[in-house]
């Protein structure tokens, strides 16, 4: 019997609901893991800001994969940083739309108001939104998504579709960050990935048991990921069957 399950999760679309971003059937869920001993990593787009705050707000003590594996933040407050200074990445995001005639628009970019009609998000979530640290969440408003992706990638930088945005990051991922945790666990853990899209495909490829929750139409998401569980159940919903089946086998 492994001695650790660790499970890493998306949170938008997956743990948290895609329009509301309440965890609803997800939270007694993720309640039950931690009172079982599994460790919970939240890895995720968002700032270390927002996360932070959502911990907080679920009341539970977890794990921080921030900006898409930019950073990991253990729960005792240690942290690793993978990622690129944000204004680097700023900057080299706008040479890469300028080479290739493509117009962006990231949150740098936006006022407070802008990233709250793009997310639906009050101000203050807003806010924390725009607190990032090395990565860059953008629209494309005219362009090629391919072409920019190859000049963003002659400059250093990954182009990750996600639900929402685009995010433009250094040569870093999901999947590096989750790898590093395991590897701090050692050859005893039972790894877990809990995700919805294209930008989870790092993280569920470097877990033990990959699960992927439905889309807002029912659907699954395409990704090329091996032996994926496709969970019953749409964002939260889907998440409480994953964690149940993360219970039943930790238990065992």
């Amino acid at each position: 019997m492994p001695h650790v399950s660790v499970v890493f999760t998306d949170l938008d679309g997956t743990l948290l609901d895609h329009e509301t971003y309440q965890p609803g059937p997800a939270l007694p869920a993720l309640r039950e893991l931690l009172a079982e001993g599994v460790a919970v990593y939240f890895c995720s787009a968002k700032t270390w800001t927002e996360q932070t705050v959502i911990a907080a707000e679920l009341d539970v003590a977890v794990g921080f994969i921030v900006e898409n594996g930019a950073a990991v933040y253990e729960p005792d407050g240690s942290a690793t940083v993978f990622g690129t200074p944000y204004r680097l990445v700023r900057r080299k995001l706008a040479e890469a739309a300028a080479t290739v005639g493509a117009r962006v628009r990231g949150y740098g970019d936006m006022p407070v108001s802008e990233v709250m009609r793009h997310t639906g998000l009050d101000a203050d979530r807003a806010e924390y939104a725009r607190k990032r640290e090395y990565t860059e969440s953008f629209i494309i408003e005219s362009g090629d998504s391919y072409e920019l992706g190859q000049a963003m990638a002659i400059r250093g930088l990954r182009l990750q579709r996600g639900s929402r945005f685009w995010t433009a990051q250094g040569e870093h991922d999901k999947g590096q960050a989750v790898g590093h945790v395991i590897a701090r666990f050692g050859d005893s853990v039972e790894s877990y990935g809990l995700g919805d899209y294209d930008n989870d495909i790092g993280m569920l490829n470097a877990v033990d048991t990959p699960m992927l929750v439905q889309l807002p139409d029912g659907s699954w998401r395409d990704l090329p990921v091996e032996d994926m569980i496709r969970l019953d159940g749409v964002g939260p919903a889907g998440w409480r069957s994953g964690a149940d089946l993360v219970l039943r086998r930790h238990s065992r």
